[in-house]
């Protein structure tokens, strides 16, 4: 999933206990690349309570690590 323009990891988990050490282990490794290339900053989005996906994204300021929640209660 790593180009020299993009990348994203998508995190699934099965268990809720996993999900904060999944998420660290994903925002780690999108760090090192935003590290890599300057200009994008980390886009976590969270599709439904078991899909995540960690993603550098232009939309997002370097160094900063933004949130969009896609299942969230209307």
């Amino acid at each position: 999933m790593i180009d020299q323009t993009h990348y994203a990891v998508q995190v699934r988990i099965d268990h809720r206990s996993e999900l904060q050490n999944e998420l660290d282990r994903a925002l780690e490794e999108a760090i090192g690349e935003a590290l890599k290339n300057p200009g994008p900053g980390v886009l976590v989005t969270r599709h439904d309570h078991r899909t995540f996906t960690v993603e550098l994204s232009s939309d997002v300021p370097h160094g900063t690590i933004s949130e969009l929640d896609l299942h969230a209660s209307v």
